[in-house]
């Protein structure tokens, strides 16, 4: 009998003891996995802070000019760090993907950022932009890691509006001291163009929407085979009541594969929010040819001044 109790007493000591050894692994591996996600979320995300602001402008625009810009971002010249855009540098990104009317030879764009606490998402204003919406300027920042600030982006005259994302890049990085990586601007260069060429047959508000789900299921998107994803792609924009011809889905496939490489994990949350304002889309046709009446109206006064001008 008490030679059995021994037994049953090691017995206990020696599952104790494995048991310890367990959960010291599994508490390692968690650990592990922990800090592996942690790498996963852009380095420059952990350096901004609430309320640093910057103002970019168009290198090209005249001091008078610059009096109108500064008034649309409700400040006064001198008060915040004033940083140039060039032509040269939105041209290093657009040039070969968009037409080289739409970029033209001067920066206008200008922009005001000014960042906000974490989980407090983006607040875009845009004035005298002609073809990139507040929609697709909100995707692609998201795209590049800038998730909660209020931008304005605004010109003295109506403008395409490329110089702006080349400046809200060069005021996050010079608020953050970080670089955003070249292949994470590249992408969301990518998202921008190709979203403003659909949204000129589609509307910005339905690209934006159908862009936005697709970053949703980018991990999955990522495994499929290239008809598997225009498949996908096919059944996002149905739920959506968006038709799209075969080249638009060729060149959502594009936008797919630019962005596969890219984790959206950390801005899961703002990619949600985005999906939930944008989700209604279900006006009726009535309606939908009524606005788009007047918004074409609106589009072509704004093209004759963007021609007569020719910058972004």
């Amino acid at each position: 009998m008490m030679k059995r109790m021994r037994m049953k007493r090691t017995m206990k000591r020696t599952m104790k003891r494995t048991m310890k050894r367990t959960m010291k692994r599994t508490l390692a591996l968690i650990l592990a996995f922990t800090l592996m996600a942690g790498l996963a979320v852009p380095a420059f995300a952990d350096s901004v802070k609430a309320g640093e602001k910057r103002v970019t402008v168009g290198a090209d625009l005249t001091e008078a000019q610059k009096v109108l810009v500064y008034q649309d971002f409700g400040i006064v010249q001198g008060t915040v760090e004033e940083i140039a855009v060039t032509n040269a540098e939105e041209r290093k990104y657009l040039e070969g993907r968009v037409a080289s009317s739409v970029i033209g030879t001067k920066a206008y764009s200008s922009v005001y950022i000014e960042t906000k606490k974490s989980g407090k998402g983006l607040d875009i204003s845009v004035k005298n932009i002609t073809w990139v919406t507040e929609d697709i300027y909100r995707n692609s920042l998201i795209t590049a890691g800038v998730t909660d600030a209020r931008v304005i982006i605004t010109a003295p005259f109506a403008v395409s509006g490329t110089a702006a994302l080349t400046g809200i890049y060069k005021s996050y990085e010079n608020i953050t001291g970080k670089p955003i990586p070249e292949e994470v601007k590249e992408a969301a260069m990518e998202e921008l163009v190709i979203s403003s060429e659909l949204a000129e047959n589609l509307g910005g508000e339905q690209v934006a929407a159908l862009v936005n789900e697709l970053k949703l299921r980018v991990d999955d998107l990522k495994a499929m085979t290239d008809d598997q994803v225009r498949q996908e792609i096919k059944n996002i924009a149905i739920n959506l009541n968006i038709t799209l011809n075969a080249d638009q889905i060729e060149q959502l496939l594009k936008l797919c594969r630019s962005l596969q490489n890219i984790d959206f994990s950390a801005f899961q949350g703002a990619l949600e929010s985005i999906s939930k304002n944008l989700g209604s889309l279900a006006d009726s046709g009535f309606w939908n040819s009524v606005k788009d009446f007047f918004v074409g109206i609106g589009e072509a006064i704004a093209d004759f001044f963007t021609n007569l001008f020719g910058g972004g």
